[in-house]
């Protein structure tokens, strides 16, 4: 990917768009040497939002491949029920559990 000075590319916007028209590559734009923005063609950007491979987009695929076992199942406020762990947890000693806590940097 092609990286321009936000400056060049204010200066030779027609120029970038016209290049992205006629199927150029995406550019990176960048403000005092820094990544601040990505120029691509509407079809490019179109095709990276369509992709929808997120986990969000593929939780979603899933349960609309499995909403026929959801409408078959009744209700329950809990789901997990039947594989919930019963068993009495442990008690915590908050003020233990602080002081083996790895410290984190900064």
């Amino acid at each position: 990917m092609h990286t321009i000075p936000f400056s060049e590319a204010r200066a030779h916007l027609a120029e970038a768009l016209s290049s992205l028209d006629q199927g150029g590559e995406p550019v990176l734009i960048s403000r005092r040497g820094e990544a601040a923005a990505v120029l691509m063609s509407v079809a490019q950007y179109q095709r990276l939002v369509a992709q929808g491979d997120g986990p969000a987009a593929r939780l979603q695929a899933w349960r609309a491949e499995h909403a026929d076992l959801f409408a078959a199942e009744p209700e329950s406020d809990d789901p997990w029920a039947e594989v919930r762990d019963r068993r009495p947890t442990r008690s915590v000693d908050w003020a233990e559990a602080g002081a083996q806590a790895p410290k984190r940097r900064r």
